[in-house]
């Protein structure tokens, strides 16, 4: 009888403890996760917001077996969601929106963006079959972003407001800030038209709170130089994905220079991207910490490379399929990035 009202008592007391400020239970921690997806050198990239909203940028590869939609699925179930909230298509290169029907099939995509309609794409001579399935997938319902066009996002209690802009797509860029003048471009610049299918891309900046992270997909030089020359229109950028898996056409030095990324997150291909140049141009950057990649570059040297330690699939053959992940965490202004091969992770300080 001692016993039953002592553990009634106990009871009581941890009960009462936890109504009072020292004793209240921890509010939930919330994060801004991203997950960089193993696509063998294709473009898939998952971001779940603090409010467990999910963003995913690009879809890889159609066919083997539905291999993408699948490592996109298996990043899902790690984030502990199960549905895609918005998919963006950055354009219409099968290694980025091929795999958009496959993963339909698996999991619910509420909506669907892209740069526009296409009627025809010369360089793929799939295109029709690869766009119809596209469109078939997304029911036709699909938006066109613009420049300055935001996706709205929910903002989780007692988290800051999360940003989802635009800042490039169809061959435009976005305008009208009144940025200084940048110091990095030429006065004489060439101002060139590009209407390839990756001068198309739709390229997307994300702001929450003080972090900032930029996917350019496959944008190139000859369109991005308007987000940065004559004024930079970006700032700098916390976490940057390398443009274009890696390539040193994308990958401007003043581009570079003027984002001044903390880290820049690669993701290649072990025979695709990663050029040496680029990786060259990204440590020569003072504000550059780190470069991470999804795959080796099997076909360049290991000075060419970032760090084993940094590379997350080292084998040609990648069954494995390891990522890398990043979580920033607003309350300590940090940001931390894991390779899912080794089990690391380091730390970063938000601008």
């Amino acid at each position: 009888m001692k016993i039953r009202v002592l553990l009634a008592v106990l009871c009581l007391f941890i009960s009462t403890s936890n109504s009072f400020s020292g004793g209240q239970k921890k509010s939930p921690r919330h994060t801004l996760d991203f997950y960089f997806i193993d696509v063998e050198g294709g473009g898939a990239t998952l971001i779940v917001t603090p409010a467990k909203e999910s963003v995913l940028i690009d879809a890889g590869f159609p066919g083997f077996d539905g291999r993408d939609a699948k490592r996109v699925q298996q990043a899902m179930q790690q984030a502990g969601i199960t549905t895609i909230d918005h998919l963006i298509a950055s354009h219409y290169h099968q290694d980025h929106y091929g795999a958009i029907p496959e993963l339909a099939k698996l999991v619910p995509i509420k909506h669907f963006y892209d740069h526009g309609k296409l009627d025809a794409l010369s360089e793929d001579d799939k295109f029709a079959e690869r766009y119809a399935a596209y469109q078939a997938a997304a029911n036709g319902q699909t938006t066109a972003l613009k420049p300055g066009d935001t996706i709205r996002l929910k903002t989780a209690p007692g988290t800051a407001p999360i940003k989802l802009l635009c800042v490039a797509a169809n061959s435009q860029v976005i305008g009208g800030s009144k940025a200084n003048p940048n110091s990095e471009c030429p006065s004489n610049m060439p101002k060139e038209a590009d209407t390839s299918e990756n001068g198309r891309s739709v390229a997307m900046l994300l702001s929450w709170g003080g972090f900032e992270f930029l996917n350019l997909a496959d944008l190139t030089w000859k369109i991005s130089q308007g987000l940065v020359c004559p004024a930079n229109q970006l700032g700098e950028i916390d976490l940057y994905q390398v443009t274009h898996h890696g390539g040193n056409v994308n990958n401007h030095p003043i581009l570079l220079r003027s984002l001044r990324p903390t880290v820049a997150v690669m993701i290649n291909g072990p025979h695709k991207g990663g050029h040496p140049d680029t990786i060259k141009w990204l440590r020569e950057l003072s504000s550059l910490k780190a470069l991470y990649q999804l795959h080796r570059n099997v076909q360049t040297s290991a000075e060419q490379n970032a760090p084993d330690a940094l590379i997350a699939n080292l084998e040609e053959e990648a069954d494995a399929a390891y990522m890398i992940s990043v979580s920033v965490d607003q309350a300590k202004r940090t940001f931390t990035v894991s390779n899912g091969r080794t089990k690391e992770s380091k730390s970063y300080p938000v601008k």
